[in-house]
């Protein structure tokens, strides 16, 4: 695994490298500015695979130094783990809303090092693996593009739609969220005639489906606070965390009207085939994270016959490894 290292404290650098080296990655870059970070991240042939950022630089900080590497589609869902000190953990929503995944508090210790780089290595195995799968299928579709149907179940993720995360990553920007209630509106979007599909559209012209829907609703949700993940089925799960309720009904008649544009110009598809259904998880306005995970694992649940191949096998690992450091909260909503 391919790490990069970004602090301006040279010591906190060098206690990195040795932990990280004794736990056997040693293909370790280093940077001691967001602006240095930017210059060898551009000079890169091969992408690196997960991140170590200190909130707190001068210049660029840690921060905006996140939000520029998520703008790179290499880098979309890559693993980005915010090193923060005690006075700036108040800023760790920033980084969430920036595409952090994690954060390690300082001083360092190695086993909480160790710790997240293992749920980061989970990640990046799961990136991978979804790569893999998806040359496996354009390879497939391109070698045999008369094979018919379609797997309603496949997760997908499209680096160049603003927002859209793996399902893991929508989790965990809930998880590690503060103790508290937040202004949260949790919503799913269903491709509804999805079921009367099979036979009419190949993997690829189903996935061309999944791809325009995903960039109406990135265009349609607000550009900051947003996230979006596809989990199977035709259905989108969007958390948006803003202060200012969005309405279900009003952003189904915008998405509504997109999509129909879209189906108007299909090849096969002719409008009516396929409708957009926007739905509240919950009609609160207030939630706190867990009620929030507990509702969108819910509906994730519910989806198909098997839920083992809808929820990413990391999220549970993840569950396992903090479960004794997160305090515990009430389980009613």
């Amino acid at each position: 695994m391919r790490i990069m290292v970004v602090d301006d404290e040279e010591i906190i650098v060098a206690l990195l490298l040795e932990h990280l080296g004794e736990m056997g990655f040693n293909d370790v870059t280093t940077a001691t500015s967001g602006e240095e970070a930017m210059e060898i991240i551009a000079a890169q042939a091969h992408p690196f695979d997960c991140f170590l950022l200190d909130i707190k630089m001068e210049g660029m900080d840690g921060i905006q130094l996140c939000s520029k590497i998520r703008e790179m589609p290499q880098y979309r869902i890559a693993p980005i783990i915010m090193i923060t000190s005690a006075a700036a953990k108040l800023h760790m929503n920033e980084a969430f809303e920036a595409g952090a995944t994690d954060y390690m508090p300082k001083p360092i210790e190695q086993i909480d090092l160790r710790v997240r780089i293992q749920v980061a290595m989970l990640l990046v195995e799961t990136v991978k693996s979804d790569a893999e799968s998806r040359l496996a299928l354009k390879t497939l579709l391109t070698s045999a593009p008369e094979t018919r149907g379609f797997d309603p179940s496949m997760r997908i993720t499209y680096s160049d739609v603003p927002n859209m995360r793996d399902y893991f990553q929508l989790e965990n920007r809930l998880l590690r969220l503060n103790e508290g209630t937040y202004a949260l509106t949790l919503l799913s979007v269903e491709i509804e005639g999805v079921d009367a599909l099979d036979g009419r559209l190949d993997q690829g012209e189903f996935l061309e489906v999944i791809e325009a829907v995903a960039h109406i609703i990135g265009k349609t949700l607000p550009a900051s606070g947003a996230t979006m993940s596809y989990v199977g089925y035709g259905k989108f799960i969007c958390l948006v965390v803003v202060r200012n309720h969005i309405v279900p009904n009003l952003l189904q008649a915008r998405v509504r009207d997109a999509f129909r544009a879209y189906l108007a110009g299909h090849r096969i598809l002719a409008p009516g085939d396929l409708e957009l259904k926007v739905s509240a998880l919950s009609q609160k306005r207030m939630l706190s994270s867990d009620i929030a995970i507990s509702l969108i694992r819910r509906f994730v649940g519910n989806l198909g016959g098997n839920t083992d191949t809808l929820l990413p096998p990391i999220a549970s690992v993840q569950d396992r490894i903090f479960r004794n450091s997160r305090p515990s909260k009430a389980k009613s909503e």
